[in-house]
């Protein structure tokens, strides 16, 4: 779900505003979470200090992380900018040991190394002087990997852990989420008008599905079941499924040394769900 939705952003943002693009997809995603969540267990609602966690998470990583990835997506090829924000796996692993206390592991951090040497080859340098692309992109996908991959695992894994409900915290996210995106967006737009097309409407709200929605209720249902510091690694797929759609829906030529880091990345993914 996030691999492929990445990179359709891609798609959406080519003729669309990114402020716009953004408050439309957390806007729907927000929607898909109340209407499953009454449809299912309802909600609960947390004290204040795991509800301003929540929500802190939710910018940091919906909002934040989210914002640097598609200004890196708008200015280099998805399969460099991909692999470079979904260096979080070992941003991920980090966080759970210095944040949470969980124990390191071997396999964890051998496997988040792979995952990372893996994405530094998919996001060789361009071989071609004309291919579109800025020098600080790659530097604004990366700082989106950094986000991602704290954001994703200390504020979640510290309301789950705590007791919040699985359906609850992902309100509070995208809820937190959509608010930050609807104040940059009436912030960057008052005095001018918005461009979109109906093209960049569609994938806004079929990414808000994927990626907001569908998942983050797979995501923390993962969290739910295993420690931290294994479940980051194993989202190292994020950046084979984001270069392989790279290739299929955007028709990108990536270099030949893309095929040494799908190969690192899957030794990464095997390694940890073997001996994690």
């Amino acid at each position: 779900m996030w691999g492929g939705g990445q990179v359709l952003a891609k798609r959406g943002l080519e003729d669309t505003s990114l402020a716009l693009f953004g408050f439309i997809r957390s806007g729907f995603a927000l929607l898909f979470v109340i209407v499953f969540g009454l449809l299912t267990t309802g909600f609960t609602l947390p004290t204040t200090k795991f509800l301003i966690v929540a929500i802190l998470g939710g910018v940091l990583d919906s909002f934040i992380g989210t914002l640097l990835y598609m200004i890196a997506l708008k200015t280099s090829p998805a399969h460099e900018v991909v692999p470079l924000a979904n260096t979080a796996p070992f941003w991920g692993v980090v966080a759970a040991v210095i944040f949470l206390g969980e124990s390191p592991r071997f396999a964890s951090f051998a496997a988040a190394v792979l995952v990372v040497l893996g994405a530094y080859f998919l996001a060789s340098h361009r071989d071609r002087p004309d291919e579109q692309g800025t020098r600080w992109g790659p530097w604004a996908a990366l700082a989106a990997g950094v986000l991602w991959g704290i954001a994703e695992i200390v504020p979640t894994k510290y309301c789950l852990s705590h007791g919040m409900a699985p359906i609850t915290y992902q309100l509070m996210l995208v809820a937190g989420s959509a608010a930050a995106w609807g104040v940059y967006a009436l912030s960057r737009h008052r005095l001018s008008s918005f461009s979109w097309s109906w093209r960049g409407m569609n994938i806004a709200v079929l990414t808000g599905f994927t990626n907001l929605f569908l998942g983050w209720i797979l995501w923390l249902l993962a969290l739910g079941r295993a420690p931290a510091s294994i479940i980051s690694p194993v989202r190292g797929l994020v950046v084979l499924f984001g270069f392989l759609a790279s290739v299929l829906i955007l028709k990108e030529r990536p270099s030949r040394r893309s095929a040494i880091g799908v190969l690192l990345i899957i030794g990464g993914v095997m390694l940890v769900t073997i001996a994690g």
